[in-house]
């Protein structure tokens, strides 16, 4: 016959075996303030890249207008996106802006964006109406 030995009984429990409610209270409010200061400021941002991307927004402009001059057979006037307001925007194109032909030509004109540091060409050749950007 085999004996086993039986242990007595806990009878309290060890300190060391969890947490208490005050502690986990505590470490609750502390990732919860963490969080209200992360999400508080909101994402990087960066006058730069945002530049870069208003630049890139006007040559796309300029490219649709030139795309619908030719599939609609009529000129078609160039319209600026929204910019971000910060943006120095000048325009450097004959009376009536920047117009795109039938033909694909155009008036030929300039777009300039200055920002964040960085000045930005956008440029429409007259003769073929081919749009270029270029940071300065």
């Amino acid at each position: 016959m085999i004996l086993l030995s039986r242990s007595a009984p806990q009878t309290g429990r060890s300190r060391d075996s969890g947490f208490t409610l005050m502690e986990m209270l505590v470490v609750i409010a502390v990732m919860g303030l963490i969080l209200l200061l992360v999400t508080g400021y909101g994402p990087p941002h960066s006058h730069r890249l945002e530049a870069q991307a208003a630049a890139r927004q006007v040559a796309a402009a300029m490219r649709a207008a030139r795309g619908r001059a030719i599939a609609q057979g009529q000129p078609v006037a160039l319209i600026l996106p929204h910019l971000p307001g910060w943006l120095t925007i000048s325009i450097q194109a004959p009376q009536g802006g920047i117009v795109f032909a039938p033909d694909g030509s155009t008036t030929g004109g300039q777009v300039r964006l200055d920002g964040a540091g960085q000045d930005y060409a956008i440029t429409a050749d007259w003769l073929t109406g081919q749009v270029r950007t270029n940071a300065n």
